[in-house]
């Protein structure tokens, strides 16, 4: 397993490649690097949005020190039934430390966690040292009438190695601090690098009409292992962003998978922000290819939707799985 890096291309006069940096987009046809990024927002006309009370965000939280989990390849005729059977768990724990959403879609050599009963964890020893804070940044609402509610932003890893299944909460508050809802979501990508950020999206379908303030929490995360056979060596390049309507922000690229092995379960995320840095748009990129050969080169393409604001700069980052 080479060392973990999200490579992301730049397009200047020069290629460019920087970890993490984001790209400011200009208007279709134009190099990103010819116009200001305050031409994208002259273009932008927003639509009438509920306007929210302010909110004043709560310190988020440190994560505790966790048992370290078991992990377990899917075999051919596995289910996840049968899984949680022979490790005495239930079948929502292995789901929720996942991300599973659909748990007859279990694909052949993936790596799962295996979440330690609460008894055993209590008796283990030594416990896993506690990890450095995660930290939650670049937070925005965004409502829209037939969705409801989304709550973006990313959550950054100061620490010196990465973490995977981190689990975010959202909660929603009014004046005096009583909780109107609550929704969590993982990140839009399975690992977060060392010293970088993913994005989140928790969606609240039917929100209070207003709210006060609000908390994010990162409510869980486990150490990352190369065991969990995860593929980096992707290199995002040939990126370009135009506007299409006052609601829609497409953006088109290449990704060139730059490593020895060959990469499966890819994922190219696509995040968009505001002129305030806020996340106010993330969408993950389809691809035409299932497997990517080493060497190879895919293009791939994604719209990020602008509810109550322009996106004016924007991040691409990808990450792939080793296949069985």
């Amino acid at each position: 397993m080479k060392k973990i890096s999200s490579l992301l291309l730049v397009i200047f006069t020069l290629p460019a490649i920087s970890c993490g940096q984001v790209i400011t987009p200009a208007p279709t046809g134009t190099p990103a690097a010819v116009l200001p990024s305050a031409t994208l927002t002259a273009t932008y006309t927003p639509r009438p949005t509920f306007t929210l009370m302010p909110m004043t965000p709560v310190p988020t939280l440190t994560p505790t020190a966790t048992p370290t989990p078991i992990l377990y390849t899917v075999k051919p005729g596995d289910t996840l039934l049968a899984i949680a059977a022979q490790f005495d768990v239930p079948v929502r724990s292995i789901q929720e430390a996942n991300g599973i959403v659909d748990p007859h879609r279990l694909q052949l050599g993936q790596v799962l966690i295996i979440p330690v009963p609460p008894d055993e964890a209590a008796e283990s020893s030594p416990p896993t040292p506690t990890p450095l804070p995660l930290e939650v940044q670049k937070v925005s609402f965004q409502r829209t009438p037939l969705e409801g509610l989304w709550a973006l932003g990313e959550v950054y890893n100061p620490g010196t190695e990465p973490v995977t299944n981190v689990f975010v909460q959202v909660t929603l508050l009014d004046e005096e601090g009583q909780t109107l809802a609550v929704e969590g979501n993982h990140l839009q990508l399975d690992v977060l690098p060392s010293r970088q950020a993913v994005a989140f999206a928790v969606h609240f379908t039917d929100p209070p009409v207003r709210f006060a303030q609000y908390q994010v929490l990162v409510l869980s995360s486990v150490p990352y292992t190369p065991e969990m056979g995860y593929h980096f060596d992707l290199l995002v390049s040939d990126v370009h962003g135009e506007v299409l309507s006052a609601t829609t922000y497409r953006v088109t690229g290449q990704l060139r998978n730059v490593g020895d092995s060959d990469a499966v379960h890819i994922r190219v995320l696509v995040t968009g922000y505001d002129g305030r840095g806020r996340v106010v748009a993330v969408r993950q990129a389809p691809l035409d290819v299932t497997i990517l050969r080493s060497a190879a080169v895919t293009p791939f393409q994604v719209d990020l939707i602008m509810r109550d604001s322009p996106v004016v700069t924007y991040s691409v980052r990808a990450q792939g799985q080793l296949p069985p």
